[in-house]
């Protein structure tokens, strides 16, 4: 009974709890934190307040926008300069078939002179808006392309939906 009175009581068995993984989260959650709050700044917009704007010329000249398409007309190819602006106009040539060489040197000596007569109207306009129908030859493309850059140095290819449209007489629909 003695050793009873001198013997430690039996104490429950308590688990440690392992704390790392915790830590380990909340290090992460931590982090994300921090960084969403920097990135709220920039998804806060300021606008300035609205203003109305007067227009002191209502009659705005058009731009030329010129346009240069060249479609497939049975056997010859049709090249059209089209060109808008205060004073309209377009000017259409055929170049006909012939040995494949010679039909790249027409093509590039037509287009040469219809951009140099283009350019003696218009010496200001620099950039031209080009498209070539479906049936168009690749190679015959860059015929059109190599004829156009002395003069129009800036090119801008069109879809051949446009090309084949004005071939028809009608505007294209976007």
């Amino acid at each position: 009974m003695m050793d009873e009175l001198f013997t430690k009581p039996q104490r429950r068995h308590i688990k440690e709890l392992n704390i790392v993984p915790i830590l380990d989260m909340l290090t992460v959650i931590i982090f994300f934190l921090l960084m969403s709050t920097s990135f709220m700044e920039y998804t806060k917009l300021t606008l300035p307040p609205s203003a109305t704007a007067t227009v002191s010329s209502a009659a705005k000249i058009p731009p030329l926008n010129p346009k240069i398409l060249m479609v497939k007309d049975g056997e010859d190819l049709k090249i059209t300069l089209i060109w808008g602006g205060d004073k309209p106009g377009e000017q259409t040539q055929r170049v006909g078939a012939g040995r494949p060489n010679d039909m790249r040197l027409n093509i590039i000596r037509t287009t040469v002179e219809m951009t140099e007569s283009f350019a003696k109207k218009y010496p200001k306009e620099k950039t031209v808006q080009m498209g070539a129908g479906a049936r168009v030859a690749y190679q015959d493309l860059i015929s059109l392309m190599d004829g156009v850059r002395d003069t129009l140095p800036d090119i801008v290819l069109i879809s051949y939906g446009e090309a084949e449209a004005r071939s028809r007489g009608r505007k294209a629909v976007n």
